[in-house]
């Protein structure tokens, strides 16, 4: 049995990472994603801190499980398949700059009356409309526009986080309007174009517990408040870092009796206080906590019921026991770059468990097997490769 998207067709002419993270997480979970590339290819598979044989550490990660085509978009008999593609396809998915996927046409109106059920997602930095419609942008852009910067900086300087958080969260975001939509095309028989922007989505994610200040109209009274500091900084010990948190008045009286910092239960009684004492709770407790390792400490907080953990890297992340357990990470053999490892799809499922079924397709891999199978003859197919309408690579790298 295929997993629980399996049936599911996407075209998908994204490229970098908010549109095909989206793709790629409908594709672990069954869909058939059809990755509709330029002759240059994606932009992703040049761009990495890593290769192997051709193909980036980034691009591997973003696009397992699809298969790739390439279309000469500038031909129109390119565009003349896609158009047929779509009649037989469920979602198109787009993130290319306003007013370009309409000088192609491939706009929502034109797919829409071809199949008028289809999910049609365009995604955007900034929106279709508006003053900074037509900006170039990247994530670095969203982070500093979307205030998360200076939420990270505290009372310091701006600080970004090195992810790529807005392009991530705004394939998060795509995911489930995706979905809704398709219940609604299933169960209302109306297909739609959302259109999703990262400065909204990134706005979506941050906002809802840091513009406190803000959240009361008129607001006044509480602008001026912030998250000067973080809530819980990671912790020296004597060989490593640890995280302890307690939230609760109870927790927090348990850490206490556990530092033997009995004193502390009056000393900071509330959480209000805590919050505003946090810098001299840490530098106190900076003093003692390396005197013992860090599973020393964990073993008295964890005693104490009281919620802590581990500060990892990566090469300890790979051997924790509960990791392992949950098989957070997979690994499985790609036919040029050979051993790959990756995230593992979160959520378990019951019946239609999700499956790594294709390694992240080199450039053109399978342009000719996907226009079969959408109904194109063998000298139709002829005609197009001789004619660079579409090229058919091998599995010889990313290109």
């Amino acid at each position: 049995m295929g997993g629980p998207l399996s049936g599911v067709r996407v075209l998908d002419v994204s490229s970098v990472i908010t549109g095909p993270f989206c793709t790629m997480l409908m594709a672990d979970l069954g869909a058939d994603v059809i990755k509709i590339e330029a002759p240059v290819g994606d932009i992703l598979r040049h761009l990495s801190m890593t290769f192997k044989a051709g193909f980036g550490s980034w691009f591997v990660n973003f696009n397992r499980n699809k298969r790739s085509i390439v279309l000469d978009l500038k031909q129109p008999a390119a565009r003349d398949v896609i158009l047929e593609m779509a009649k037989q396809s469920d979602v198109f998915v787009q993130n290319l700059r306003p007013g370009v996927i309409e000088r192609l046409g491939l706009d929502y109106a034109t797919l829409h009356a071809l199949n008028p059920k289809m999910v049609y997602l365009s995604i955007s930095g900034f929106g279709p409309e508006g003053p900074y419609a037509h900006k170039p942008v990247y994530d670095p852009v969203i982070q500093g526009m979307s205030g998360l910067a200076f939420v990270q900086g505290g009372d310091g300087k701006p600080t970004f986080l090195r992810t790529a958080i807005a392009d991530k969260m705004t394939s998060m975001n795509a995911i489930y309007h995706v979905l809704a939509a398709l219940v609604a095309a299933e169960r209302q028989g109306i297909g739609q174009e959302i259109k999703l922007s990262m400065i909204d989505s990134l706005f979506s994610f941050i906002a809802p517990d840091t513009m406190f200040g803000y959240t009361f109209v008129p607001d006044d009274e509480y602008r001026h408040l912030s998250i000067s500091n973080a809530l819980v900084q990671p912790i020296r010990t004597r060989d490593g870092y640890i995280v302890v948190c307690a939230a609760t008045d109870d927790q927090w009286q348990r850490m206490c009796r556990a530092m033997d910092k009995p004193e502390w239960i009056t000393t900071y009684a509330t959480p209000a206080i805590r919050a505003v004492s946090l810098p001299e709770i840490l530098a106190a407790m900076d003093e003692f906590l390396p005197h013992k390792t860090s599973r020393e400490w964990l073993a008295i907080f964890e005693a104490a019921d009281v919620p802590c953990g581990p500060v990892y890297t990566f090469d300890e992340a790979l051997c924790d026991p509960q990791l392992l357990r949950n098989q957070t990470f997979v690994e499985y053999e790609h036919p040029v770059a050979g051993r790959i490892r990756g995230v593992n799809v979160p959520g378990k499922f019951s019946e239609t468990p999700p499956q790594i079924r294709h390694h992240a397709p080199g450039l053109g891999e399978h342009t000719a097997e996907v226009l079969q199978e959408f109904g194109l003859s063998a000298s139709q197919i002829a005609t197009m490769l001789d004619t660079g309408v579409a090229i058919q690579e091998s599995q010889k790298g990313a290109q």
